[in-house]
């Protein structure tokens, strides 16, 4: 017969497993980026080819707009849509699972809420978002430098959930 601590303990790392799960299917992601450096986004997907992929870019101030295409076949490279305007500014890499857009040379206005998206038949299947976010570039002083790290929501959550789950088997 398993000690009540020892049940506690199960039960509360499988509610980590299952809220860090839910968490991460459906929060969005906050890239930040230096004015003039390249930053890459990553999309995950289950493409059947053939199939196409779309990266969206969306801002306040617009609808959404195709930003790179990609035609994807399993016997050749994938190939941009001929639809399609690329710009010389974005490369956009293609795989079965994974999709990659790389922005050269980062400008205010690149800054939105990205996305990507797969066809299938007449349906439109979206990713997570990510949104990119432009920084000042880091000025540190060198007499006195802001190493200050903080944890992550993620990780707080954890040490939270390990700190509680002691003292529920300390108390018992």
């Amino acid at each position: 017969m398993m000690s009540h601590c020892l049940q506690t303990a199960l039960l509360l790392l499988w509610g980590i497993s299952v809220l860090s799960v839910s968490l991460s299917s459906q929060a969005g992601l906050t890239v930040e980026a230096e004015p003039g450096g390249d930053v890459t986004l990553w999309c995950e997907h289950s493409l059947t080819p053939p199939d196409y992929l779309f990266w969206f870019k969306h801002t306040n101030s617009s609808a959404p707009v195709y930003n790179a295409c990609k035609y994807y076949t399993s016997f050749s490279s994938s190939k941009p849509c001929n639809f399609i305007e690329e710009s010389e500014r974005s490369v956009m890499r293609v795989n079965s699972t994974f999709s990659s857009l790389t922005i050269t040379a980062v400008t205010l206005s690149d800054s939105g809420l990205y996305y990507c998206s797969t066809l299938k038949g007449r349906q439109m299947i979206f990713s997570n978002t990510m949104d990119l976010q432009l920084k000042e570039r880091s000025q540190t002083s060198s007499k006195n430098p802001n190493n200050s790290e903080a944890c992550s929501p993620p990780e707080v959550f954890y040490i939270l959930i390990l700190v509680f789950g002691a003292v529920i088997c300390l108390y018992q």
